[in-house]
Parts: structure tokens; C-alpha cells; sequence
């Protein structure tokens, strides 16, 4: 059948991280206890949860394999773009067959090459960032997350590399491309540095957030405590607000593409609702929590 399977299923997850996020803010305890568990962040620690449904959960820590997936994912792709626009290698006919599953055989040739280019580049440069931020700085509690949650985040990095070359001009059958770095816009420039600006913010909030997981003597505490510096001065999720505006610049990048851009709605719909549960967990814990701290654009909301 020719369906665009990614589309539907990020559509589907944008809008069942909406609903649950519209329930959770006015229904939460009337809630099915299976809907309460996916929300997996410390928000969710206090509610009474159902033991077979605790079962299904894995340690949060387990973050760090969505990276040690997407890392070399990113760079294979990388590869694998460079191998065709710069060399004007042969496609396995293997490869047009995946992209025909997940995106339709009635695809089309959208995204030029330099965009593509452009585009993998940082998304290697973030995945491989979280590789090192999960492995060597981050200090995960012993917290859990759902397992539909952990297999959601494997399908998210799989679905991005897909999307992007399943649409890419040389990557469709009789479709042909060469590789013109000077058509790029300053646009496309500007937005890339916004990206790699951001993704040094993320870095920055990580080891901030390191910091509060250790005493004075060095070692390792669960003790959760209010974070301060860097844009945590004035928002609360540092890291959903970086997120969110690097998925934003890379869809001006890809803007000719058709399915990346839902990608980018589902990552605001999720990082959205986990920003604002987070904003709660902190105010409903920390009574001394600054008021003047937003919840995710500093100084507006």
C-alpha cells in the first residue's frame, strides 16, 4: 500500500501527547492508572501506580540507548548521503525498498542535497552530544520510564533519518542530484548556528543539572535541589526550550520537506507537556522556587 507511515505515526503521536497532556492538566487523578504511568518524568513518582503496569517500566537511564542507537544511525546516514552526492554512488535497491515502506512509493524528490547535507550534520553533532551528555554527565536517579516511552524514542531517531533521506532528491528512483553548497541561504546558515547555539545551551543546563546530583564531598546524591544558572535564571526547562527551537530551525532548513515537519509537532507537543509538568513538580516542591522563573520563553511564559 502506498502510505506514508511515518507521517501518520508521528501525527498520531503529537495528538495522543496532546490529549494526555489536556487530561492530565484537569482530570489527572480520574485518569486509567496506564495513561498516568506514560507520564514517566519525577512529576509522576507521587501517584499511586499499578503493579503490573510497573512492571512494563525500565530505568530511566536507559535514555543513554536512544543515543548509542542515533549516534552511529546519524553517521551511517551521513555516510551514506555523502557516498551519493558526492561521489554519485549506486543506492542498494535494499534502501529504496525501506524508504518505500515507510514513506510510500509515490514519494517524491523534495529536499536538495545541500539541505540534506546541512541538516544531518548537526543532527550528528546533537546525537553525538547526548552519547557523551548520557554516558559520562548526566546522573540518572532511580527513577523509571514507561516501555512504550523507550521504544518511542528509538522509533523517533529512526523515523528523522528516514524521513529526511526518504524525501531527499537522489534517494527516489530516476531522480537525480548534485551537491551545490553555494545555493544554501543565508537563512539556512542562520539557522544552523541558531541550532549549534542551542544544542551548546543544552550542554551547558546538562552539567548544571550534573552539578546538583553530587555533595560537597563529590558523591553521587538522588537529592533533587532547584537549579540555577544559564537560562535556568529564567525558565525552568532549559532543555525543552533548546529543544524545541532546534527542531523549529531544522524545519526551516528542510522547509521544502513533507514529513519532518510533523516530526517537529510532535517534538513541541512533547516537550511542551513535559515542560509544563515539570514547572508543577518544581513549584509543588520547592516552596521557596522562584516566582519570577517562566516555564518555558523567558519573561513571557
Amino acid at each position: 500500500m502506498d502510505i506514508n507511515i511515518l507521517r501518520y505515526l508521528f501525527i498520531a503521536f503529537a495528538l495522543h501527547m496532546l490529549l494526555c497532556g489536556l487530561l492530565s492538566e484537569y482530570i489527572y487523578s480520574y485518569l486509567p492508572i496506564v495513561i498516568r504511568d506514560v507520564h514517566y518524568s519525577k512529576y509522576a513518582i507521587a501517584k499511586k501506580r499499578n503493579t503490573i503496569i510497573e512492571n512494563l517500566n525500565v530505568p530511566k537511564k536507559w535514555y543513554r540507548h536512544f543515543y548509542i542507537f542515533s549516534g552511529p544511525a546519524s553517521t551511517i546516514t551521513l555516510c551514506l548521503i555523502s557516498y551519493k552526492f558526492l561521489f554519485n554512488g549506486t543506492i542498494s535497491e535494499s534502501v529504496f525498498a525501506l524508504l518505500d515502506m515507510f514513506l510510500g512509493t509515490s514519494r517524491k524528490p523534495l529536499i536538495p542535497a545541500e539541505n540534506v547535507i546541512l541538516a544531518i550534520v548537526i543532527l550528528n553533532i546533537q546525537c553525538w552530544k547526548r552519547v557523551y551528555e548520557t554516558c559520562y554527565v548526566n546522573i540518572f536517579s532511580d527513577q523509571k520510564m514507561n516501555l512504550s516511552v523507550y521504544f518511542v524514542g528509538f522509533i523517533h531517531y529512526a523515523g528523522i533519518f528516514l524521513c529526511i533521506i526518504g524525501e531527499s532528491k537522489g534517494f527516489i528512483r530516476d531522480s537525480h542530484t548534485s551537491l551545490q553548497l553555494h545555493k544554501l541561504t543565508i537563512i539556512a546558515l542562520i539557522c544552523m548556528l541558531i541550532c549549534l547555539y542551542s544544542l551548546y545551551i543544552q550542554f551547558k543546563s546538562n552539567f548544571i543539572l550534573a552539578k546538583l546530583r553530587k555533595n560537597q564531598h563529590g558523591d553521587v546524591t538522588y537529592e533533587y535541589k532547584i537549579p540555577f544558572g544559564g537560562l535556568f535564571k529564567y525558565i525552568s526547562n532549559p532543555l525543552q526550550f533548546t529543544e524545541i527551537i532546534m527542531y523549529i530551525m531544522l524545519s526551516v532548513i528542510l522547509w521544502q520537506a513533507s514529513t519532518f515537519h510533523y516530526i517537529t509537532v510532535w517534538v513541541i507537543t512533547n516537550q511542551l507537556e513535559c515542560a509544563v509538568l515539570s514547572h508543577g513538580w518544581y513549584h509543588e516542591t520547592f516552596k521557596n522556587y522562584p516566582k519570577e522563573r517562566k516555564i518555558l520563553i523567558p519573561y513571557i511564559w
